[in-house]
């Protein structure tokens, strides 16, 4: 339900003063998501980011809404713990793992 702002302030008022609810959400850690995604990276490594995403699929085409922001969130956190562990090995955010370039030394064997 849509709320009509009070009649006695300005509407810039609003525009500089968000809600509450909005500040709250957007501001809220999700420690859940956080320990998912932790324990994910921990366990697994790079393969934490690549299941986070077949999950995320999967929740959206069953139309679990609720469920595909879940593992959205765990994707992203997980993608960002991977990029803070070591920035040099962490896939570039929501992108597939590249396949590494063969050398002439192991194109031999």
């Amino acid at each position: 339900m849509l709320q009509q702002p009070p009649s006695h302030l300005p509407s810039s008022h609003l525009r500089n003063n968000p809600p509450a609810s909005r500040v709250d959400a957007v501001m809220k850690i999700d420690h859940d998501v956080l320990l998912f995604a932790t324990r994910l990276v921990e366990e697994l490594g790079e393969s934490a980011i690549r299941i986070s995403r077949v999950r995320l699929v999967e929740l959206t085409a069953a139309n679990n809404l609720r469920a595909a922001a879940f593992w959205r969130d765990v994707m992203n956190t997980s993608e960002r713990l991977l990029a803070e562990r070591s920035p040099s090995l962490a896939p570039p955010p929501t992108s597939p793992p590249m396949a590494s370039p063969m050398t002439p030394s192991t194109a031999a064997l």
